[in-house]
C-alpha cells in the first residue's frame, strides 16, 4: 500500500505542476497589453533614439492576420499546401518479437516517430496599422489547422520511405505495419494572436520568445478562447492534485494500521 501511496503522490505532484504551468500562462496573458503594430513601432523608435538599435525588448501581444515573409509562402512537406507555418509528424507502427519472463517468444506492436518537424521561418502578423515579423522558433501554433491525419499500410519490405521531399530511413522490429501521417498548417490570412517579446536583435523588430525566458504563445484562437482553456486546465489539474493527495494519505494511513 505504501507504493500505491507513493504513486499517488507522484500523480499529485504532476497535476500540481501542470496546474501551476497553466495558471502562469493565463495570468501572463491577462496582465500583458495588446498593442497595435504602429504603437509598438513608435515605442521601438523612441527606445532606439534613446539607447540605440539592438536594445529594445518589450513584452506584449499583437493580434492580426498571418502573412508570408518576404520570400513568399511556404509549402507544407506532406500535403504541399500554401502556408506561413507548418508542422508534421510521421509515426511508424511495427511488430517486434521478444522473449517473456519464461523465455517464450512473443510478438507485440510498438510505435516510433520517424520524422517530426516544425517550421522556424519568420512570417508577418498584420493589423490595420502595420505588420510585424514573428520568429516562431520551434514552438507550435495553438489551434493550427490539421490538414492530414491518415494511416497508410506499409506495402514495401524495405526500411526506407519517400514522401515528397522527405527521405526517411527506419529500423528495428520485424515488420512495419504502416505509417500514421499528421500535418498542421497556418494558412496566409488566418487570424493570429502572438504573446511574447518584441525585440530588435539583428536589426529587425520582431515578436519572438522572451530572451530571458517566459511565456510565448502563438495561436489562431482568440485570447479569450485561450484563457478559457487555461483556466479550465487550472481547475481540472487542481482537482486532480487534491484527489491524488487525499488518496495517497489514505493509503499511508491504511499501511500504518496494518
Amino acid at each position: 500500500m505504501i507504493w500505491i501511496g507513493l504513486a499517488c503522490l507522484v500523480v499529485a505532484a504532476c497535476c500540481a505542476y501542470l496546474a501551476r504551468f497553466a495558471n502562469t500562462r493565463a495570468r501572463a496573458m491577462e496582465s500583458t497589453e495588446t498593442l497595435p503594430v504602429q504603437d509598438l513601432r513608435d515605442l521601438h523608435e523612441a527606445a532606439a533614439q534613446a539607447a540605440g538599435e539592438g536594445h529594445f525588448r518589450y513584452r506584449c501581444e499583437v493580434v492580426g492576420q498571418s502573412l508570408p515573409y518576404d520570400d513568399g509562402v511556404l509549402r507544407s512537406p506532406l500535403e504541399n499546401l500554401e502556408c506561413v507555418w507548418h508542422r508534421h509528424r510521421i509515426t511508424r507502427k511495427y511488430e517486434e518479437t521478444y522473449r517473456d519472463g519464461n523465455g517464450g517468444r512473443r510478438r507485440r506492436t510498438r510505435t516510433e516517430v520517424v520524422s517530426e518537424h516544425t517550421s522556424s521561418t519568420a512570417f508577418f502578423v498584420a493589423d490595420a496599422t502595420g505588420a510585424i515579423a514573428v520568429r516562431p522558433g520551434n514552438e507550435s501554433v495553438i489551434g493550427a489547422e490539421k490538414v492530414l491525419d491518415r494511416f497508410d499500410p506499409h506495402t514495401d519490405n524495405g526500411n526506407r520511405l519517400e514522401l515528397g521531399p522527405l527521405r526517411l530511413k527506419f529500423g528495428g522490429g520485424d515488420r512495419t505495419i504502416g505509417f500514421q501521417r499528421e500535418e498542421w498548417i497556418v494558412r496566409p490570412g488566418s487570424r493570429f494572436y502572438v504573446h511574447g517579446e518584441a525585440g530588435d536583435a539583428g536589426g529587425l523588430l520582431a515578436m519572438a520568445a522572451p530572451a530571458e525566458g517566459g511565456v510565448f504563445v502563438m495561436s489562431v484562437k482568440t485570447e479569450e478562447e485561450l484563457l478559457r482553456g487555461e483556466n479550465h486546465r487550472v481547475l481540472a489539474y487542481g482537482i486532480g492534485a487534491g484527489l491524488a493527495a487525499i488518496t495517497a494519505v489514505a493509503f499511508f494511513v491504511l499501511a500504518a494500521l496494518r
